[in-house]
């Protein structure tokens, strides 16, 4: 399984916080780390490079939380054995994330949710389960910068494939909703809770949670 973060070009305050925990806790050196960064419109292609043995891939289009997601089934669609754990940037993990990922059972598994009711498309998917949802991944495909509030606000369809994939499991069965009052999380102005799952000892540092208005960052 690898690690794929799904980010853009305007997050690297909450992308690099992220692989910072990650150096932190020696995720790097254990698991295959991809992180997908989206709004480079003037490339004509996907733009791919390694450092720190992190592999980044530029995306010459900005799909908010697909982007990723439309990346790995353009680019990895022939590996059908694979599968990644996908996250946002705006997450950080704990001591426990290395255990308890190495932990999960992968058998007959096409997609994984962290929570029952809201998982913000985070969890684990395989290759397969991927490729089965082109068509819907190519809707969600925005090359327009100038669109990226409409992908946002309207028919967003967040957790569409784990609703919609029949073989869907549950991580640890976990539904609950641990998280903190809103802060300036990043000093940025923009309010944020930070939201506690326990099943895989990660943090979601959220801007979007019911507060009157979107951000593309969420």
């Amino acid at each position: 399984m690898k690690i794929v973060i799904n980010s853009h070009n305007k997050s690297n305050l909450a992308l690099n916080h992220l692989l910072e925990s990650f150096k932190e806790n020696d995720i790097i050196n254990y698991w295959d780390v991809i992180v997908i960064i989206g709004g480079f419109y003037h490339l004509d292609n996907y733009e791919i490079f390694k450092n720190d043995n992190i592999t980044y891939i530029h995306a010459n289009h900005n799909s908010i939380d697909f982007t990723g997601l439309i990346t790995l089934m353009e680019l990895y669609n022939e590996n059908i054995n694979e599968y990644y754990l996908y996250l946002h940037d705006t997450c950080k993990i704990g001591f426990n994330f290395y255990n308890k990922l190495k932990l999960i059972d992968l058998t007959n598994v096409s997609s994984i949710k962290i929570n029952k009711k809201f998982s913000m498309n985070i969890g684990i998917y395989s290759q397969k389960i991927i490729n089965e949802f082109q068509t819907f991944l190519l809707t969600k495909k925005n090359t327009n910068e100038n669109e990226c509030m409409k992908y946002k606000s309207i028919d967003y369809n967040e957790d569409y494939i784990f609703n919609n994939d029949t073989n869907n499991q549950l991580l640890d069965n976990y539904d609950g909703w641990n998280y903190t009052d809103p802060t300036d999380y990043y000093n940025t102005g923009v309010m944020r809770i930070v939201e506690y799952y326990p099943n895989l000892d990660l943090y979601k540092i959220k801007a979007n949670w019911g507060q009157g208005y979107w951000t593309l960052d969420n």
